[in-house]
């Protein structure tokens, strides 16, 4: 599909170009997963050489970035799927001209579904601004995920150190969960923003044409994305704390079970170990006229397994009360 965005008195106007009639007076053809018939038409009305979804998806910085008969070939990764768990990258071929900015990708990024939902009241009436206003929006995206897995980072960090420790219903598992997925979004997160930073400083150079406004916003998104880099850095150094963190407690509730396993195992065993070496020496108190040595084997068997359970009642209080 192809839609062409037309200046208007309050914005753009968004007109669906239905066979070969391309408008002459659009400023951003905006190309959804084209067809080779639609691909052969934009070619032999723009005079462009339409990069096929295999060169879009080349990793090298000279098959991403180039220039090539009076327009700017850039492709970009953008987010998709940003509203979920699992958000996903995409390219996107800006091609800027004199003329007019065409977008081809295969996918729908959350940025441009937003600035078509305000390109009618936008003050994008260039191709320049529009591709502008496209970079904004996609920054203005990364910073809001960026905030929400702040967000998420602080809510397991209250979870893991409270006051007086973690509680028995903590799901240690589901938190290493949470801490991974928040990496691997702010992974993509700082992907995004430097693959953003190195087309804004290509098309800030390929162009000696920008308008005083563009190099004005191109600047000022440069900014926002250094200053976002930062503190995705930030978070990215919390994330890997508040993991280290985690396996700690992981590895110290296995070190109490295994304690407690242990005393367990004691308190099984004494008795046992007590009882073995004096039956075959010590008779029962009755008939018996002299019970003390069966009394002292009991005491000897149970009573330090009754004096290590207060002992340990005792700790516990303490602890409740620190």
């Amino acid at each position: 599909m192809i839609v062409a965005w037309i200046p208007g008195a309050k914005g753009l106007a968004k007109s669906e170009v239905v066979g070969s009639a391309i408008p002459s007076e659009a400023i951003w053809i905006d190309c959804i997963d084209i067809t080779p018939e639609e691909e052969k038409i934009l070619e032999a009305a723009l005079h462009l050489d339409m990069p096929t979804r295999a060169e879009m998806q080349e990793i090298e910085a000279s098959s991403r970035l180039y220039r090539e008969g009076g327009a700017v070939y850039m492709t970009a990764t953008m987010l998709v799927k940003t509203e979920t768990e699992q958000p996903e990258g995409t390219p996107v071929t800006f091609i800027l001209s004199r003329s007019c900015l065409v977008t081809l990708r295969y996918s729908e990024p959350w940025s441009f579904r937003t600035f078509s939902a305000r390109a009618g009241k936008s003050d994008a009436n260039t191709a320049e601004l529009v591709f502008i206003s496209l970079l904004e929006t996609t920054v203005e995206r990364l910073a809001d995920m960026l905030e929400l897995v702040s967000l998420e980072l602080e809510r397991i960090q209250q979870q893991i150190f409270r006051r007086k420790g973690v509680s028995a219903d903590l799901d240690l598992e589901r938190v290493l969960y949470k801490i991974g997925h928040c990496g691997n979004i702010i992974g993509k997160i700082r992907e995004s923003l430097v693959d953003k930073n190195r087309l804004l400083h290509f098309s800030e150079s390929a162009s000696t044409e920008w308008c005083p406004e563009g190099r004005s916003r191109i600047r000022g998104v440069l900014n926002d994305i250094t200053s976002l880099t930062d503190h995705a850095s930030y978070t990215a150094g919390k994330i890997a704390f508040l993991l280290d963190a985690t396996l700690g407690l992981i590895n110290n509730h296995l070190n109490q079970q295994m304690k407690r396993m242990t005393m367990i195992m004691l308190a099984v065993l004494w008795p046992a170990l007590v009882s073995g070496f004096f039956a075959m020496n010590v008779a029962l108190p009755f008939p018996a006229e002299k019970s003390w040595p069966f009394y002292l084997c009991l005491t000897l068997a149970f009573g330090p397994l009754l004096g290590g359970g207060l002992w340990w009642y005792r700790q516990q209080r303490r602890k409740r009360h620190h």
